[in-house]
């Protein structure tokens, strides 16, 4: 499929077959054992099959034999509730590898008391990020001054994994980016990751 006038390249949900920019659809590939395999990042060669970002699609995609169709051939394909998990697993990576490579680059700050002073800082920080089990206070107070000061938030993954990517040996509730590059590509990749859980929990 190709591109509409003044837009980007076009792609179609086999199982919706609703048509979109490709930056909205999951991309899946046929892996030369014939297993359907993600593709997430869009490097993987051969012909791609889309769908949604969206677990329902996912789901009736391979309900519906689709993936065969799209591929035209017999596919090997895993169990919907664990293709969606596996989905769901490859962009929490990603999030995590743009973390990791942010925190080499030396432009992220952790820890609250730290996070804090640079929210309150100019220049100001380019993203905040919250850990997923955060406790309710802090979260609303760094949220709060994050809102103040203009600055998005993203809420991912544990307090451990934080403090893993970013190289600490201990737990992390917030770290905040302080590059607009990385921040883009994090914001990108979470904000595909919350339309995927939201289809996931029915919101």
């Amino acid at each position: 499929m190709g591109k509409q006038a003044g837009g980007g390249p076009q792609r179609s949900c086999i199982a919706c077959r609703r048509v979109g920019d490709k930056d909205g659809f999951l991309r899946f590939v046929l892996a030369p054992d014939g297993v359907v395999t993600p593709d997430l990042e869009e490097k993987l060669p051969g012909r791609g099959a889309y769908t949604c970002q969206s677990r329902t699609c996912l789901k009736a995609a391979i309900s519906r034999r689709q993936f065969e169709r799209a591929f035209k051939t017999s596919v090997a394909v895993v169990a919907a509730e664990v293709m969606a998990a596996l989905v769901l697993q490859i962009m929490e990576q990603r999030i995590g590898a743009y973390l990791a490579l942010a925190s080499k680059a030396g432009v992220t700050v952790s820890g609250g008391e730290a996070v804090e002073r640079a929210l309150r800082a100019v220049p100001q920080p380019r993203l905040l990020v919250l850990a997923s089990d955060i406790s309710a206070s802090i979260g609303e107070r760094l949220h709060a001054l994050a809102t103040k000061a203009g600055v998005p938030v993203m809420q991912v993954l544990a307090k451990d994994a934080l403090g893993q990517l970013i190289g600490k040996e201990s737990d992390r509730s917030a770290v905040v980016i302080q590059s607009d590059g990385f921040a883009r590509s994090l914001n990108r990749e979470f904000e595909r990751y919350r339309k995927y859980l939201e289809e996931e929990s029915g919101r």
